[in-house]
């Protein structure tokens, strides 16, 4: 690690040869500087790059046992940069200084300015979360045009506050996450349910299905049409939501949830947690398999119990119309040993193909 010192201890430049030589300059020869760990001790074995303060590499290598770094002038350049694994030097070299003595040459070179790595690292790291926290106030300023006008696509979902707020957004996202949470907890047994008792029964004796048309052709869509939220097939299904349809409104939670949190806006965000609201209160068994698919587990947990509450809250949602675990779970049945539940397994996959034929 290279120690700070005063500007005359920290490096000697001799004048030995002309402006020209090569990039990476043998020892003892061309003008060098010479880098100091300690007062009197040269640095040895520190890889530096010489350069123009517009960032045009003129010279590059390791320091020896002398502790020379190797450098030479640009034409019509003044300002340099010096720099090391740990430390870097902004000098400032008129060019008479390349044409005086040597010994008057420190006296000629200006150093203007000494920062570690660790010093621009921090300083990259303070203007990122500033140009951070200006796109953030963007953000927060666009979300109340789009609040104030309640003119998006799922504007039928109701109004949301008209200023948005961390705290504000938190407490509902929190809220309807507890409220799921604690239903998993209370409806869904630990023991887990008895698959054999499986009845497939069609999208509409869970809710409403108006325009399903719509969700079918959503379904069949193409995995890069479905990204883009945005189309036909998107219009249509967002149609289908606004008319109550409970298959719309589920696949517009997965939808929006599956993206890429910086892709969405903030009104966006909050149309997440009314979709999770109304699902809830529907009882809509697909909303509880993506949530708990979903959580992260937590350091420390037994994996092994963690999957296995998983599968049993995706039985669940199987068994009550979830129709897209029905088919992932009718997998898992159809690798069973007991006929029974290899029957359950087929059952269930041929009433996941009646309700969403374009899906399989």
């Amino acid at each position: 690690m290279l120690k700070l010192l005063p500007a005359r201890t920290l490096f000697t430049l001799s004048l030995l040869s002309p402006l020209c030589h090569a990039a990476d300059a043998p020892a003892a020869a061309g003008h060098y500087l010479t880098l100091y760990a300690a007062p009197g001790v040269p640095q040895d074995d520190d890889p530096y790059t010489w350069s123009t303060a517009g960032g045009k590499q003129l010279t590059k290598g390791v320091t020896k046992a002398d502790g020379r770094a190797y450098v030479k002038g640009e034409e019509g350049e003044e300002n340099y940069m010096l720099k090391t694994v740990s430390m870097r030097w902004q000098l400032k070299v008129p060019a008479r200084c390349w044409q005086g003595a040597p010994e008057a040459f420190l006296d000629c070179v200006k150093l203007a300015k000494t920062s570690s790595r660790y010093d621009e690292e921090q300083e990259a790291l303070k203007l990122a979360e500033q140009q951070k926290e200006v796109k953030m106030q963007a953000r927060i300023a666009a979300y109340a045009v789009e609040a104030r006008a309640n003119d998006d696509a799922l504007a039928w979902l109701g109004r949301l506050p008209s200023s948005w707020t961390l705290d504000g957004y938190g407490k509902r996202l929190l809220g309807i996450g507890d409220k799921v949470t604690r239903y998993i907890a209370d409806e869904f047994s630990e023991d887990g349910p008895d698959a054999r008792q499986f009845v497939c029964r069609a999208p509409a004796y869970y809710g409403s299905v108006p325009d399903q048309a719509a969700v079918e052709a959503w379904l069949g869509s193409p995995d890069e049409v479905r990204k883009l939220r945005a189309g036909p097939a998107w219009n249509a299904l967002v149609a289908a939501g606004e008319k109550g349809n409970w298959m719309a409104r589920l696949e517009l939670y997965y939808a929006l949830s599956g993206a890429n949190v910086s892709e969405l806006s903030l009104l966006e965000q909050y149309r997440i947690v009314q979709l999770m609201e109304w699902l809830h209160k529907k009882k809509i068994s697909g909303l509880y398999s993506y949530f708990i698919g979903a959580m992260p587990v937590a350091p420390g947990s037994n994996y092994s119990a963690v999957w296995r509450r998983r599968d049993q809250v995706f039985l669940y949602a199987a068994m009550l119309g979830d129709y897209h675990q029905q088919f992932r779970m009718g997998n898992v049945l159809r690798r069973e040993t007991d006929p029974a539940l290899v029957e359950t397994g087929k059952a269930m996959q041929a009433c996941s193909r009646a309700a969403m034929p374009q899906r399989y």
